[in-house]
């Protein structure tokens, strides 16, 4: 039963010995346990009262060890049934949350639990729990499926963009110094070998660069070679080259902070990402990047004068894959990135990282 439909039955006008019940029912376990045992006790001692009374009277052949032995079997066995049955029926909604359980691990992942009228307000608050759970776990997984395919995608477009870029650039280029090489051999006179050694030396050096951009465009030897801040310095450089945004960088308080390489490369591709949004959506002029480092991590901020947003609204709209990825970039080096933005009054990335001890 699901709760839409428990809440249409309970607005079913009921009997008042029926609402009694189903309000009973409710209570917490411990209180039911009490309360039948109390009842119990009580009718124990009525019943043994009139059962006494009415022995004394006829002055039967049983004797009273007799029956206070079979007052005591018939009570026990009435305790026990009854507080069998009250157990049985108070943790039905437990069971319920275990075959639920059980569905989402053989992977029916929408699979939830009703909430039960026999369930008192903690099961039931359990039973919202495991929901709510539920629910997160299968929007998670559903942004992940999401990335996942977004990444795949990538990588195909960038393997095509890359052997295009081969085919058309490099092997083009090879092939025009393998027919200069071949007039090379032909050639007779000594000014038109020199012209062609001149012209082979010029493709040669053009090639040779538009492997090495290849190679940067792959992973920035900057990075490398000379660091975070080099690599972001040069990041920002190129994007104010291309026109349309303006960066500083700030790292004096950064002081060389010993990341791993993966923290490294998680606090880059990450500013790469948040520069990116700023290009492609904020419409923004100005952008600011601070590296600083605050005790045991390093602190990467993104700022920009740009148009904001609500990243609540854009995370719950599925459109925010982007944010997503960062997320879980630092989330797997136990690092965190957080989002402050509002429509009209810019955006700022923050990106947390720990140092390596």
């Amino acid at each position: 039963m699901n709760e839409s439909s428990l809440d249409a039955e309970l607005e079913v006008p009921r009997p008042w010995w029926r609402r009694a019940i189903l309000a009973l029912l409710r209570v917490p376990l411990y209180y039911k346990i009490l309360l039948a045992n109390a009842v119990l006790v009580g009718a124990g001692i009525f019943v043994g009262g009139r059962v006494a009374s009415a022995y004394f009277e006829s002055r039967t052949e049983v004797s009273l060890f007799e029956l206070i032995a079979i007052l005591a079997l018939v009570g026990v066995a009435i305790s026990l049934v009854i507080n069998a049955a009250i157990l049985r029926l108070a943790l039905q909604p437990l069971a319920d949350l275990e075959r639920t359980a059980e569905r989402v691990h053989r992977g029916e992942f929408t699979a939830r639990a009703g909430i039960s009228p026999l369930a008192d307000r903690d099961l039931e608050r359990v039973i919202r729990t495991q929901n709510e759970m539920l629910d997160a776990l299968t929007h998670y997984r559903n942004r992940l499926r999401d990335i996942t395919a977004r990444a795949q995608n990538a990588a195909e477009e960038e393997r095509k963009r890359i052997a295009r870029e081969l085919h058309d650039d490099t092997a083009q280029a090879l092939a025009a110094i393998l027919i200069r090489l071949r007039l090379l051999e032909r050639a007779t006179s000594e000014d038109a070998r020199d012209q062609l050694l001149r012209d082979v030396r010029g493709q040669v050096s053009e090639t040779l660069e538009g492997v090495r951009r290849f190679a940067r465009g792959l992973r920035p030897p900057a990075l490398d070679d000379l660091g975070l801040v080099a690599a972001v310095a040069n990041h920002a450089r190129g994007l104010e080259q291309a026109g349309g945004l303006e960066v500083t960088v700030d790292a004096d308080q950064y002081d060389g902070a010993n990341l791993s390489p993966e923290a490294e490369l998680t606090v880059y591709r990450n500013i790469q990402e948040a520069l990116s949004n700023v290009l492609r959506h904020a419409n923004a002029t100005k952008a600011w990047i601070t590296l600083r480092r605050e005790g045991d991590h390093v602190v990467a901020v993104v700022e920009d004068n740009g148009r904001g947003f609500s990243p609540e609204a854009v995370e719950r709209s599925g459109a925010g894959l982007g944010i997503f990825g960062m997320r879980e970039r630092a989330e797997y080096i136990d690092g965190e990135v957080r989002i402050e933005s509002r429509p009209g009054k810019g955006t700022r990335v923050t990106i947390r990282v720990p140092i390596e001890r």
